[in-house]
């Protein structure tokens, strides 16, 4: 019986030269609630996004684009949606992100694809098994259900060994391209998503193994032929 691989989906710009960084997000945080108990505002992105690029990084658009900015939002081109959806990989709730002026001198504006963020509050597709990736002390809370746990105990014990980001079994609900109890802002996708990478040449992306992602930051080499 085939088992599903799975990997984190990420942008690969710190690791990368040459592609664009997103420094600020300029509209489209809001927020949503305040938590008595937490003692902390919870926001979140919604709708258009507008943000301005780091000033002097970028000589090519990539097809996936790295944000800082106040929250880590996940920035795929059209190119990379329209070929998801061709290669049977899905349909996903996205909204539509606005890179306001200036962009990097060697940034050539008129070659900018249309970007857009997917919506990981959307997209939950499985639920962690957060003791056996290697998280300490995981509390949620009643009221506003954001998660907190042990960071130095985490740190200590996720680097004692090769620790993987593990599913409860038979949570996963079949996306190829998903989020978890983790954070909506920490995708994971599916082998498929890897193959259509590689396929299609995809730039700028990062992809861990699951089964070490909990212990280990590099990424698979998906465009290697």
């Amino acid at each position: 019986m085939m088992t599903t691989k799975f990997y984190t989906l990420e942008n690969n710009s710190n690791w990368t030269r040459g592609f664009p960084w997103v420094s600020r997000i300029i509209n489209g945080l809001k927020d949503v609630m305040y938590c008595d108990l937490c003692k902390v505002t919870i926001d979140c992105p919604v709708g258009t996004v507008q943000v301005t690029l780091q000033s002097d990084k970028g000589i090519r658009w990539p097809d996936i684009l790295g944000c800082g900015g106040g929250w880590p939002l996940t920035i795929v081109s059209q190119r990379v949606l329209s070929q998801w959806r061709e290669d049977g990989i899905g349909e996903f709730p996205v909204d539509k992100l606005e890179i306001l002026n200036p962009v990097p001198k060697k940034l050539p504006r008129d070659q900018m694809p249309e970007y857009f963020w997917l919506d990981g509050e959307q997209m939950l597709g499985a639920k962690v098994d957060f003791d056996a990736s290697g998280y300490v002390d995981v509390r949620f809370c009643p009221k506003c259900g954001r998660r907190t746990h042990d960071i130095s105990a985490t740190y200590d014990r996720q680097h004692s060994g090769v620790w993987p980001i593990a599913f409860v079994p038979e949570s996963w609900n079949g996306a190829n391209v998903f989020t978890t109890d983790l954070s909506p802002a920490a995708f994971f996708c599916t082998e498929k998503v890897v193959e259509c990478a590689r396929k299609h040449r995809h730039t700028n992306f990062k992809f861990v193994p699951a089964e070490r992602a909990g212990s280990s930051l590099q990424g698979i080499d998906y465009l290697k032929r």
